[in-house]
C-alpha cells in the first residue's frame, strides 16, 4: 500500500510496510522519510493535521464525540481507522485488537507513532471545581472517569507496540489532590517497554498567538535506543501569573524525577523570535460588525452559518502566521474566510467597547455600573423609557468571575483558548473597542492556528468546544518535526550497526 500526502516541500510516496522503506546514507539522520500515525482521543484533529505537515501520515482517528468526528472525517477523509461517536470511538469501549487488524489491513506492519490527548475538563482546576460543586463534597472530581482515560490508551500502546508514544493533557495533572497524574502515566507507559520523559511546553514558543500550556510525555520504545525529546523554542513568551512553562518545578512532586526535563533543558533554536500576538493572527481578517448594524437598527441577527456567507479578506496576508493560515500545507488555499461571525449579546456590547486591554470581570461590572448610572441621570433629565438594571449590569458576583472575562491585549499572545467558548465566549473579547464583541468562530480557530481552510462540523457552541478542546496544529508541528529526527536517528543507527557487522572481519574457526 502506497500513500501519497503533502507535505512541506513538496510530496512523497512512502510504502507502508516497514521492510521497504528506503533508506538514506547511514551518516545522515534521514528526515524526509514520512511516518504513520494514529490520534486517540482526537477531538477535531489539531494533531493530525499538524503531525502530518511535519510529515506524518495519520492512519485514522478515534473520538467519542459525534460532532467532532464529523469534523475529522470532513478535513482528513477515508482513513483506516475512523471510529467516532458513543458507539464505535468510546476509549473504554474500543478493542485494541481491532485497532491492529485494522491497521495491519491497510499495510501497516509497525506503526511509528501513537497519539493521545484524553479529554482534560477532570485535571483543570476549573473542572475540579465544577465537579467539587456538583457533587458538593471536596475531592469529587477524582471519580470523574475522564480522569482514568489515560489507561486506556496505555493498554491500547501495549497491543500496537508502536515505536513513539506522545501523550498531551494541562498542566493541573502534576497536581491532582497531592498525586501527580503525569507521573503515573509516565510509570505505566515505561512499564510497557518505553523510555518516558515529561515536560510542560508552551504553545507559543512555537508560533502559535496563545499562551497555552501543556504536559506533554513521549515515550520512545526501549529496542529503539533513542532517548525522548521536546521541539526547540522558537519564540519568546512573557512570564505571566501561574506559568509554569518557564519554571524549574519542585523537586518533591516526583517520586522519580528523571522523568521530568525542566525548562532549563530545553533546547532553544538559536535567537528567539518574537511571538506571535492576537494583532499578527488578525491582521488580515475583515471587521465584523453585523451585530452593531442590527443593534442600530433595530434589525435581526442570528448568528447562524446558513445566514452568514463567506466574506472576502482586509488585505494580503502581512505576516508569515497570516499566510500560513490561508495557505496551509495540506489544504486548499484560501480565497475567502468562513464562520466570521459572533454571538449576539446585546446587554454587554458596549461595556465591551469601553473595557481597556486585559480588563477582566471586575472592570468590566464597574463600567457596566457606570453606563447604568448615566442612562439613569439621562432619564432623570429628559424622561422616556426608564431603564432597567438588567438591561446593563451582568447578573454575576464579581468575586467569583473574575476570569471568565478578559479583553484580548493585540500586542500579546492570547491567553488559553478553552472549551467554555461554548458557552459564552466572554473570556476571549475582541481587542477593537469598535467592533465592541467577543472573538468569532475563525478568530477563535486563528488563536489555535487551525487554518482559514478548515472546516468544521456542527452548531456555533459545538464548533467551539472543539476549537478549545484542541491541540495546536503548529504545536503539534513543532512536535512531529522533533519525533521525525528521532525516529531517523533511531533507523540511522541501525543501518550503522547492520553495516559494522556487514564489514567486521570474520575470525577463522582456530581463533587466528
Amino acid at each position: 500500500m502506497t500513500i501519497v500526502i503533502e507535505i512541506e516541500g513538496g510530496s512523497r510516496s512512502r510504502t507502508m510496510n516497514r521492510t521497504s522503506r528506503s533508506r538514506r546514507n547511514s551518516s545522515k539522520v534521514p528526515t524526509s522519510a514520512t511516518y504513520t500515525s494514529l490520534d486517540l482521543f482526537s477531538g477535531a484533529g489539531g494533531f493530525s493535521l499538524g503531525l502530518e505537515a511535519a510529515g506524518f501520515t495519520s492512519m485514522g482517528a478515534i473520538e467519542i464525540d459525534e460532532q467532532a468526528g464529523k469534523t475529522y472525517a470532513k478535513n482528513f477523509g477515508d482513513r483506516a481507522i475512523a471510529m467516532f461517536g458513543r458507539r464505535d470511538g468510546d476509549m473504554k469501549r474500543v478493542s485494541p485488537a481491532l485497532v491492529l487488524q485494522k491497521l495491519k489491513a491497510a499495510g501497516v506492519a509497525e506503526l511509528d507513532l501513537l497519539v493521545a490527548a484524553p479529554p482534560c475538563q477532570g485535571f483543570s482546576r476549573v473542572g475540579r471545581g465544577k465537579l467539587d460543586s456538583i457533587a458538593e463534597e471536596a475531592g469529587a472530581f477524582i471519580l470523574d472517569p475522564r480522569n482514568h482515560l489515560y489507561r486506556q490508551a496505555v493498554e491500547m500502546l501495549k497491543v500496537l507496540k508502536p515505536r513513539v508514544f506522545l501523550f498531551e493533557n494541562v498542566a493541573g495533572m502534576l497536581h491532582v489532590r497531592g498525586r501527580n497524574i503525569a507521573e503515573l502515566v509516565c510509570a505505566a507507559v515505561e512499564g510497557a517497554g518505553y523510555r518516558t520523559r515529561v515536560a510542560v511546553l508552551n504553545s507559543a514558543w512555537y508560533g502559535v498567538p496563545q499562551s497555552r500550556e501543556r504536559v506533554i510525555i513521549v515515550g520512545t520504545r526501549s529496542d529503539l535506543g533513542v532517548e525522548p525529546q521536546f521541539p526547540s523554542r522558537r519564540h519568546s513568551v512573557r512570564i505571566s501569573r501561574g506559568n509554569l512553562s518557564q519554571c524549574n518545578l519542585a523537586a518533591d512532586i516526583w517520586r522519580t524525577p528523571e522523568y521530568f526535563v525542566p525548562f532549563t533543558k530545553l533546547r532553544q533554536s538559536g535567537e528567539l523570535l518574537p511571538a506571535v500576538t492576537v494583532g499578527d493572527a488578525f491582521a488580515d481578517l475583515p471587521r465584523f460588525l453585523e451585530h452593531l448594524r442590527a443593534l442600530r437598527t433595530g434589525g435581526q441577527y442570528r448568528p447562524r452559518r446558513e445566514t452568514m456567507p463567506a466574506v472576502p479578506y482586509r488585505c494580503d496576508a502581512p505576516n508569515w502566521y497570516c499566510r500560513l493560515m490561508r495557505e496551509w500545507p495540506s489544504l486548499p488555499a484560501s480565497a475567502e474566510l468562513t464562520d466570521h461571525y459572533c454571538r449576539w449579546t446585546p446587554r454587554d456590547f458596549d461595556t465591551f467597547g469601553l473595557m481597556k486591554f486585559g480588563d477582566r470581570y471586575c472592570e468590566a461590572l464597574e463600567i457596566a455600573e457606570g453606563r447604568y448610572r448615566q442612562a439613569r441621570s439621562e432619564y432623570d433629565a429628559n424622561g422616556g423609557r426608564r431603564p432597567l438594571r438588567r438591561e446593563y449590569i451582568p447578573p454575576y458576583p464579581n468575586d467569583a468571575f473574575d476570569e471568565k472575562w478578559r479583553k484580548l491585549d493585540p500586542s500579546q499572545p492570547s491567553h488559553t483558548i478553552t472549551a467554555h467558548l461554548g458557552k459564552d465566549t466572554y473570556s476571549h473579547i475582541h481587542p477593537s473597542s469598535r467592533e465592541k464583541r467577543a472573538i468569532t468562530i475563525r478568530e477563535a480557530a486563528r488563536l489555535q492556528s487551525f487554518p482559514d481552510a478548515f472546516a468544521f462540523e456542527g452548531n456555533m457552541g459545538e464548533v467551539l468546544v472543539q476549537i478549545g478542546n484542541a491541540v495546536p496544529p503548529l504545536l503539534a508541528r513543532a512536535i512531529g518535526r522533533r519525533l521525525r529526527r528521532m525516529l531517523g536517528a533511531a533507523e540511522a543507527a541501525e543501518e550503522g550497526a547492520k553495516e559494522f557487522a556487514a564489514h567486521r572481519p570474520r575470525r577463522s574457526a582456530s581463533g587466528m
